[in-house]
């Protein structure tokens, strides 16, 4: 049991179908021309915010301060750069925010440069992809902090376990999205106990956990056929890692393919682990693709396989 893209999309009412979101990584020199003409910010500005900020990235508060101050009276480019401002800071401290929860990688403000092509991407499917990717980092002995979108996983809790459940939202309509559905603890005034949570995971049975929870929704959130999709997710850096294990063997042409099968099992084969959350490029170097003898027969059946069933689908 684990969060679906139709939890995704019922709970958060984000699109979980459209274009991919992929984008290579950007070099500085890129990343500061990404930002300079795309919010109009001087460069030396950039610059200096590049360097506090570390990395490719930018603060939150430092991007807020530059476009707090616009108005409705202001020209169209104004609001322009104001609105991928506000939706650049809004991936950073929502659907991709990081353990700092105080910066944001300028690479997905090349997702926003088209202000009208922003509602076509999959936001929820990257969103939940994202967040598989942290749990999977936090669940290494020595990782303490959790990134990603905790109110997706918070919202999901609510819906399937009725012991976690704080007070019902008396505003709440059964047309919004179910993260209106609860009032925050917070809000609500009641406190979190953490122990007696410990204890209620440890009574925990088959009947307390409800698994299907928008049963009585379906009219108002169906289940897209997409949710049942069973295969790989992706946000960001996972094509660029497939086009660095595929583009030298793209590149020697048809002939050379012929000549040399090997290289073309080796791309099968690294393609397949990356696609199986292996994370290549992070993997130990026993288990790296360079030095290895050619994949074994069974590989290349395998992909023929799989193509062939693709075929036919």
């Amino acid at each position: 049991m684990t969060i679906t893209l139709d939890d995704v999309t019922t709970i958060l009412g984000l699109p979980i179908v459209g274009k991919s979101i992929s984008v290579r990584k950007l070099s500085k020199r890129r990343a500061i021309a990404l930002v300079v003409n795309t919010l109009e910010i001087d460069e030396h500005d950039v610059r200096h915010e590049m360097c506090s900020a570390g990395g490719n990235s930018m603060r939150l508060e430092w991007l807020r301060a530059h476009f707090h101050n616009v108005i409705e009276n202001n020209s169209m480019e104004r609001i322009a750069w104001a609105g991928r401002a506000y939706l650049l800071f809004l991936l950073g401290c929502t659907l991709f925010s990081d353990k700092t929860c105080t910066r944001v990688p300028i690479v997905y403000l090349s997702l926003l440069s088209d202000l009208t092509t922003v509602s076509s991407y999959a936001w929820g499917a990257a969103a939940l992809a994202y967040l598989y990717r942290q749990m999977g980092y936090a669940s290494r002995f020595s990782v303490k902090q959790l990134a990603g979108y905790m109110t997706l996983l918070e919202g999901w809790i609510y819906e399937h376990f009725r012991g976690f459940r704080p007070h019902l939202n008396v505003n709440y309509t059964r047309d919004i999205p179910h993260v209106h559905c609860w009032t925050s603890r917070r809000e609500s005034g009641e406190e979190t106990q953490l122990q007696a949570f410990r204890e209620e995971l440890d009574r925990l049975g088959v009947h307390d956990v409800i698994w299907d929870p928008y049963q009585n929704c379906s009219d108002v959130h169906p289940c897209h056929p997409v949710t049942f999709y069973h295969g790989c997710l992706k946000c960001l850096e996972r094509m660029s890692q497939i086009y660095q294990i595929t583009h030298h063997f793209g590149k020697a042409g048809y002939e050379d393919s012929v000549q040399h099968p090997d290289r073309l099992y080796y791309a099968i084969d690294a393609i397949e682990q990356l696609l199986q959350d292996q994370h290549i490029i992070e993997a130990a170097p026993s288990t790296s693709t360079q030095g290895r003898s050619a994949p074994s027969s069974s590989t290349a059946h395998r992909f023929g396989a799989h193509y062939t069933r693709r075929s036919r689908s």
